[in-house]
């Protein structure tokens, strides 16, 4: 059976909860999976329970010494030098414009020579990417060094808002194939990579373990209010934060759970404080997978107004509970959330918009109830952890 390693850029964090169940759902099936992190992550970003866990399966490129690294670069170089060099000149071809980028691809050449020693190590015969950015740029390299095949999976807009240098188009030609994690990501991987034939890329969901996401109905009252998400401007939280101000002005007493830190965390303070919504809003900080589920469980709506997204994982893990949810209708949030079927879409960086979709669902009892079952149903046949990771190791296997 062939040996498959991920290649991550910062792994494993608090936040890496979806790519964790992959793998973890990938070694239940028998397939054996190295993780190779090309930075050790810091102390803000992870816990030491995270770290313990996954040690034995995880190897760390850097920190390392300057000496041990021209070593292994030596090493790489010695052992197949006319690869080496087609590699080097690989890095140049898809470097940025100018001298700072072709410093930072140098840099990239560089950790791919020691992620290739790894893989050399464990005889890996397919490394993996997840989200395609400099780590996808970093595993096709160490991919071309080491003489193996390699794959990524795309997730959306930070690969694609940089598309004219992400090197979309060269990483899609050389890989063995493509996962994206909607038909919405298919497209645009089509469109950047000017492909034809949508063979290759393969869509398949990042899921949940659904056994850990016990359904309940929803109550008839609707008044904690619950998202997690990044706090940083694309994730449009202050139409969130003004759509409450204008229910709390209509008489309405709802409170807003925001789980997630970020660069925003101190701008959206201000805006409670300047809305004098302050009583009504909570920021939780970071929340691991058990405490968001906790989260849930207490919720009766779940509200995300992001700018951007993938498929959103917050959303598919209300929905998994039961909790209503109201996100906005951008690139494949609609292949999970169907609008007043398994949960309410509505215009993106509008707030008046958002507010009326909540007191929509509050008035509703029966409308919540239909939606919280319908979104159930839609998870546990399209987004279970164990059904998708079945269908991505076919694709590495065969």
């Amino acid at each position: 059976m062939k040996r498959i390693a991920y290649l991550l850029h910062n792994f494993p964090g608090i936040t890496d909860t979806f790519i964790k169940r992959e793998i973890r759902s990938l070694q239940k099936t028998g397939v054996s999976v190295r993780v190779i992190s090309v930075w050790k992550p810091k102390e803000s970003q992870t816990t030491p329970a995270i770290l313990s866990e996954w040690s034995t399966d995880t190897d760390f490129i850097l920190p390392r010494s300057a000496l041990a690294v021209l070593y292994i670069l030596l090493k790489v170089f010695m052992r197949a030098p006319v690869r080496f060099m087609q590699t080097i000149y690989l890095a140049l071809q898809t470097a940025r414009p100018g001298l700072r980028g072709i410093a930072f691809q140098i840099f990239y050449f560089a950790e791919a020579a020691l992620a290739a020693d790894i893989l050399r190590k464990y005889a890996i015969d397919h490394v993996h990417n997840h989200i395609g950015d400099q780590s996808g740029t970093v595993t096709m390299l160490a991919a071309r060094l080491a003489n193996i095949e390699y794959s990524i999976t795309f997730h959306g807009w930070p690969v694609f808002f940089d598309a004219k240098y992400s090197s979309i188009k060269e990483k899609v030609g050389a890989a063995r194939f493509i996962r994206a994690i909607s038909y919405f990501c298919r497209s645009q991987l089509m469109m950047f990579s000017e492909a034809v034939d949508p063979t290759p890329f393969k869509v398949i969901h990042c899921g949940l373990s659904l056994e850990k996401y016990k359904y309940r109905p929803p109550s008839g009252q609707v008044r904690s209010l619950f998202c997690a998400a990044r706090l940083s401007p694309e994730k449009g939280l202050t139409f969130l934060i003004h759509a409450l101000k204008e229910l709390i002005d209509n008489a309405c007493d709802f409170e807003l759970r925001l789980a997630g830190n970020g660069p925003s965390l101190d701008s959206l303070k201000k805006l409670v404080a300047a809305l004098g919504v302050s009583d009504n809003v909570r920021f939780l900080g970071f929340l691991d997978e058990d405490q968001i589920i906790d989260e849930l469980q207490r919720s009766d709506l779940f509200v995300l107004p992001s700018f951007v997204e993938g498929i959103p994982v917050a959303a598919m893990e209300a929905m998994a509970i039961g909790v209503p949810v109201v996100v906005t209708n951008i690139a494949g949030t609609s292949e999970l959330v169907e609008d007043g079927k398994t949960g309410l879409l509505v215009r993106p960086s509008d707030s008046k918009t958002l507010a009326n979709a909540i007191m929509r669902i509050a008035h509703d009892h029966p409308l919540a109830l239909r939606l919280s079952e319908a979104a159930r149903r839609k998870v546990a046949e399209e987004f279970d952890v164990a059904k998708e990771a079945a269908k991505l190791r076919e694709c590495f296997l065969n």
